[in-house]
């Protein structure tokens, strides 16, 4: 049986101008403080916006949605009339249409020649399917998930706490627990990789094994990122596994549904915003004021005159963003395990290396995955033109040839 796909989709987060990782997260010398500092208004005509400004949502779709809306009825409430929004993601749809519902003048400035941010469809084999952002998450209380609901969109459940582990060895009960316990017992400024070392030196009754595959699977999947960089407090953020599920068809019907009827300009980028007493310029426009909701790591190529407030600038400096990529495969024949939850875990080759796979063949019925992977093998796997990366990461995948 062949195991080539027969069409494929591989995303570049990290290589994106736009975007420049996955999502934010919190270095070993920050806190969620630092998220609430940066989403903090800058006087009375700018607001930064998004998920990385959540406390409590970061990293996920209705965060940034719940941040664009608060942003939206922020600007309203000081009476300006005009008002432009940078990004047409989550957080920038959801400011736009806020301030629409209280009758404002909203223009949208987008870099990209789509709306949707890190929400990203892409048709593979004739059905959509998500290259960014891809759950529903914390579902019971997902203000998108209910929107998703009132439209009508068919969701699929995943359950993260039930993957096939596709070498059979399931960690142990309890050991999320104990981690949990360390990490939060960690002095102010360690980092994840501080409390992970000290606990492989003396591991007690644990199965050091068990310990780096557990802390791959939880903290680098969900991450990207160091575990030297992350914070020991606060880097291993809730989120994953609350219910979680997918859209057949993809964000984009969200999307479209919420960019319907907003003056949203493609293609500009947005690389100076200047804020005097009287207004705000943005790409050589005034306005009353402005909302910037594009993500963390593409924020810092825009020069605010003024610069930003020390306290803006020092929480950027805490926090960053990770890297998890995306590749999505469709076959002529599934060779692959069934499982009810619809999720596969691999552990890669090396210390770190890590995928996951979604079980996407409830789309439409045609065999497909969607793998995500993170940690140092990127490096290696991500080379070369598309085609090629999506056949290297077949090896990986369940069934693969490099799967035990």
């Amino acid at each position: 049986m062949s195991i080539t796909p027969v069409a494929f989709a591989v995303s570049h987060w990290a290589e994106d101008p736009w975007s420049q990782g996955s999502w934010s997260l919190i270095g070993h010398d920050g806190s969620p403080q630092d998220r609430v500092d940066l989403g903090a208004p800058i006087g009375t005509r700018l607001r930064l916006a998004g998920e990385a400004t959540h406390a409590s949502r970061a990293g996920m779709t209705h965060g940034a949605y719940e941040q664009g809306v608060q942003a939206g009825s922020w600007a309203a409430g000081l009476g300006h009339d005009r008002i432009a929004v940078v990004g047409a993601g989550m957080a920038g749809l959801a400011a736009a249409r806020t301030l629409t519902t209280f009758g404002r003048e909203v223009i949208v400035l987008e870099a990209r020649d789509r709306a949707g941010g890190r929400t990203a469809g892409a048709e593979v084999g004739g059905t959509t399917f998500d290259l960014g952002a891809n759950w529903l998450q914390q579902f019971d209380d997902n203000v998108l998930a209910r929107l998703a609901e009132e439209l009508g969109l068919r969701l699929v459940p995943t359950d993260f706490n039930d993957p096939l582990i596709l070498d059979g060895r399931a960690v142990p009960d309890g050991i999320e627990k104990e981690l949990r316990t360390r990490l939060a017992a960690a002095p102010a400024g360690a980092a994840i990789s501080d409390v992970v070392e000290a606990w492989l030196a003396a591991p007690g009754s644990w199965a050091i094994d068990d310990i780096r595959r557990y802390v791959d699977a939880e903290i680098v999947m969900d991450s990207g990122a160091p575990l030297s960089w992350l914070s020991a407090r606060y880097g291993f953020e809730p989120g994953v596994g609350e219910g979680d599920r997918w859209i057949v068809g993809g964000y984009r019907l969200l999307v479209d549904h919420l960019a319907a009827g907003l003056d949203i300009r493609l293609n500009r980028p947005v690389h100076r915003i200047e804020v005097d007493e009287h207004g705000v310029t943005v790409g050589g426009d005034r306005f009353d004021a402005v909302i910037v909701t594009v993500p963390l790591g593409a924020l810092t190529d825009i020069t605010f005159a003024p610069e930003l407030p020390a306290s803006h600038r020092t929480a950027l400096s805490r926090l960053g963003m990770g890297r998890v990529e995306k590749v999505i495969l469709r076959f002529e024949e599934r060779f692959w395990p069934d499982h009810p939850a619809g999720y596969h875990r691999v552990h890669g080759p090396g210390a770190n290396d890590i995928c996951e796979w979604l079980d996407a063949t409830a789309a439409d019925g045609t065999p497909t995955l969607v793998g995500l992977f993170a940690g140092p093998w990127l490096d290696a796997l991500w080379t070369g033109t598309d085609a090629e990366i999506a056949a290297r990461t077949v090896a990986y995948g369940p069934g693969g040839r490099s799967t035990p």
